[in-house]
């Protein structure tokens, strides 16, 4: 078979090329496509790429990547006590952030690798982190707001601050921001906005496993609870699941004809292995979904 233009271009740049690399998160389902970008740095693939697109989890996958810290940062998803400490749904009764992205980013994150915000901010890949904008309820590209560290860490958070679970919205430039999922779960359109020519997406589902659309009484209630941050936000909940479905139609073609530009080529876990849920706390299913990634990445580029 010929080799995909995509790992043809990675190797080997053509001339007037943009290559994208578009990480999906999903909480604690980030750990999938955080093995994938460990696969890419054990590859000396980490700064091939003109741009990192990420969403929720995908954004701290790609900081991590781009920023030559992975070694610091992707064994954070297999720390028991980091974990327990981010992760707390007792916290619920105290009306405080079950998962604490703030303290996350905002602390925890510069202990585990002083200067990590300056080497992102360094790096010769653009970061891209997408939130999903408050008031629109709609997918927004936050990588032009950041200008330094400050900025940095605010997009960051905005990416991958669940709704309903992680506190309020995130403030940047007078807009409110939430987590990615909600809006933009797999990026990758914003990347083809970006003018990406080649596209390498790291997926954290197996093939097969898409979003249902909210039903019953959880359904419900949790639309209703989101329509109290924004109507918009609840719509983009309820819609989640269609906007998602349009996605997968797009790489699916793409994975079906691989002529097809912009060229994308797209990483999953094996279809029988273990992945996380979205508030895993296992963590050796954590563990083993990680290993998953990194295996799938060296089978699509290294050929195992």
């Amino acid at each position: 078979m010929a080799e995909h233009p995509v790992v043809a271009a990675i190797r080997d740049r053509p001339e007037g090329a943009r290559l994208a690399l578009v990480i999906e998160g999903g909480g604690m389902r980030g750990a999938v496509s955080g093995g994938m970008a460990l696969g890419l740095y054990e590859l000396g693939l980490a700064d091939v790429f003109d741009a990192a697109f990420g969403s929720s989890a995908g954004t701290l996958n790609a900081m991590w990547l781009i920023s030559q810290r992975v070694d610091d940062g992707i064994p954070t998803w297999t720390d028991p006590g980091l974990n327990r400490e981010m992760i707390s749904r007792r916290r619920i009764f105290g009306r405080r952030p079950v998962v604490d992205v703030e303290t996350l980013v905002e602390t925890r994150y510069e202990q585990l690798s002083p200067g990590l915000f300056e080497a992102v901010l360094a790096a010769d890949t653009e970061l891209h982190p997408i939130a999903t904008d408050v008031s629109t309820g709609l997918g927004v590209d936050l990588g032009p707001t950041i200008v330094d560290e400050t900025s940095l860490r605010q997009a960051i958070r905005a990416s991958a601050t669940l709704p309903l679970l992680s506190g309020p919205p995130v403030m940047i430039k007078g807009g409110r921001y939430l987590d990615a999922g909600l809006s933009d779960a797999i990026p990758i359109r914003a990347a083809i906005e970006d003018g990406a020519t080649h596209i390498l997406v790291l997926r954290s589902r197996r093939e097969g496993d898409i979003v249902a659309p909210p039903g019953g009484t959880s359904g419900k209630v949790t639309s209703k609870l989101l329509s109290r941050i924004s109507p918009a936000v609840a719509h983009a909940f309820l819609t989640r699941a269609d906007r998602e479905a349009v996605d997968e139609d797009l790489l699916s073609d793409h994975h079906h004809d691989p002529s097809k530009t912009p060229y994308i080529l797209s990483v999953r876990p094996d279809p029988d292995a273990p992945v996380p849920g979205r508030l895993e706390r296992d963590i050796e299913v954590v563990r083993a979904g990680l290993e998953a990634g990194r295996l799938a990445t060296h089978a699509v580029l290294d050929g195992g």
